[in-house]
């Protein structure tokens, strides 16, 4: 499973999310060491930023490849190549054609538009290929057009050159077991030789369960952004593509890959400084408190059984343990080992009934009010022992 790592294209498409060009080399940098097989340096021709952008990851990386996006222009095609100037042994160029197919109603008139769609692609492919050793095609809105028709355009833009087809699920309105059905069709239609790719959106949270779906039907590149960034909902995350790559797929040779997982949180908190972009909380893998366990029913799982769930180190994270009003007195105990501080001889019920009170007040037990409570009830208990 090849990682194809778009933060600094497509994540970037998110409202108010901004890179400078400086920023997109720094970023490139940690990508490359995190291990991802393809970086999407940018667009350049949207703008002067893109541009300088796309060069600054050409300079701050070795051997990672890189991709670049453009319109289905002839002129959009040669600029990309010029901005990739020193990197093209390692480029690829990622593209589509308008979708005339799209805007026509049956009949005649969708029977030329769909012809169209597919003479202009192949020109397309064509072109690409004079300046590219990579070329990438994006079936965009796929779930939106007719799959017989979509598996035919595919299939003559690879024999066209070509290298790269990815099934683009831009409107979200594509579920697993539909899109799974889909990627087998299109991989069925391919050239054995075509790398096909998945990208899914994720306005209806179904961006991973997608992107496995289609990794099992066939798939053998993956599109992805940290933490779900990008416009429409933002793509499938890199993140959690790679944790279920570890935990669920460890044994899935559909999922291998190249990535050092531990360096997802490294990762994360560089894309979190340089944009300022707060996640929630409780995100999945990298919100502030996605680790940290308050209620005693989890806090009192047996160690063993937890031996069996996911490491959150996995990720570069760790476990904690927050004391509150829904802790019990396993977690509370815990704690206080953690704090070197587990008291003897001292009633649990009463101990559980005055972190219970402190609790009320704020709704969470500092640790240094918990471990004033289990001194003051351990001096207790010392002067009581007769």
């Amino acid at each position: 499973m090849e990682i194809f790592e778009t933060t600094l294209r497509d994540g970037e498409q998110q409202a108010h999310l901004h890179f400078t060009a400086k920023q997109k080399g720094e970023m490139a940098t940690l990508l490359e060491h995190l291990g991802v097989d393809v970086i999407d340096a940018g667009f350049p021709a949207a703008s002067t930023v893109d541009l300088e952008g796309v060069r600054h990851i050409v300079d701050q990386t070795d051997t990672v490849r890189l991709s670049v996006l453009t319109r289905p222009i002839k002129k959009d095609i040669i600029r990309a190549a010029a901005a990739l100037k020193g990197a093209m042994h390692r480029s690829r160029i990622a593209t589509s054609a308008r979708p005339f197919d799209m805007k026509s109603t049956s009949g005649l008139r969708a029977h030329h538009a769909r012809k169209k769609t597919i003479e202009w692609s192949t020109q397309l492919m064509q072109e690409a290929r004079v300046h590219f050793p990579e070329v990438q095609y994006y079936a965009i809105c796929a779930g939106n057009r007719d799959i017989g028709f979509l598996t035919d355009l595919c299939a003559s833009v690879a024999d066209a050159g070509a290298t790269h087809i990815v099934v683009a699920d831009t409107l979200s309105t594509l579920e697993p077991n539909s899109f799974g059905a889909l990627v087998s069709r299109m991989k069925a239609a391919l050239p054995a030789d075509t790398t096909l790719g998945v990208h899914c959106h994720n306005q209806l949270g179904l961006s991973l369960a997608n992107t496995i779906s289609g990794v099992v039907a066939g798939a053998t590149q993956v599109e992805v952004t940290i933490g779900n960034t990008g416009d429409g909902g933002g793509n499938a995350a890199l993140e959690q593509v790679l944790a279920y790559a570890s935990y669920f797929g460890a044994d899935d040779p559909r999922f291998a890959n190249r990535c050092k997982t531990e360096m997802v949180a490294e990762v994360v908190n560089a894309f979190i400084d340089r944009t300022g972009m707060k996640f929630s909380p409780n995100k999945p893998l990298i919100g502030d408190i996605s680790f940290l366990v308050e209620t005693g029913i989890h806090q009192a799982i047996p160690s063993d059984i937890m031996r069996h769930t996911f490491h959150p180190e996995t990720v570069g994270r760790r476990a904690e343990i927050t004391i509150g009003r829904h802790s019990g007195i396993a977690g509370i105990l815990e704690q206080l080992e953690k704090m070197n501080m587990r008291p003897k001889n001292v009633d649990q019920r009463l101990l559980y009934q005055q972190v219970m009170h402190a609790a009320q007040r704020s709704g969470t037990v500092p640790s240094r009010e918990l471990g004033q409570i289990a001194k003051s009830l351990m001096t207790r208990a010392d002067a009581e022992r007769p």
